[in-house]
């Protein structure tokens, strides 16, 4: 796969990322919570972290993985933020796959759906999918072989 190609998806997926914990941001520091709206986010016991929704990190993380991926996307060796964004696909992925279980399992939630953070789960696991192919075929480019000198008499 093109490393365009990768980066394009990411930058799709992190957009999506965005809005969703843009959306849940917005419904919990502005509104009532998401309790009650057609996406849920931990009920009556929202997880916080230094008092603020778990959903405002996840924007900000997605931010960051845009950004990368267009630093990617625009520079030619774009290697250092390539791996940079392999880095936060895994803390993003691990950081809502916590946040999932923790929903479900330690506070047993009842939900209609999936969780809100089983949804960033499922984009985050894209993305460090599409940001494993972007490390891996940076590492597998062939340098080109320089042609054989002719000795000079």
């Amino acid at each position: 796969m093109k490393k365009q190609t990768s980066l394009i998806i990411i930058l799709i997926l992190s957009v999506l990322g965005m809005m969703l914990s843009g959306y849940l941001s917005y419904l919990n520091l502005w509104k009532v919570g998401c309790s009650e709206f057609f996406i849920s986010c931990g009920g009556p016991k929202q997880v916080l972290i230094f008092g603020q929704p778990t959903c405002v990190y996840g924007f900000f993380m997605y931010l960051i993985v845009f950004i990368l991926g267009i630093i990617s996307l625009v520079k030619e060796k774009g290697g250092c933020a390539a791996k940079t964004l392999l880095g936060f696909a895994i803390l993003g992925t691990a950081f809502s796959g916590f946040l999932t279980f923790y929903e479900l399992v330690v506070l047993k939630i009842k939900f209609s759906g999936l969780p809100a953070c089983a949804y960033g789960l499922i984009l985050y696991a894209g993305i460090l999918v599409f940001s494993i192919l972007l490390v891996k075929n940076k590492q597998e480019v062939i340098p080109q072989q320089t042609p054989p000198q002719i000795p000079q008499q």
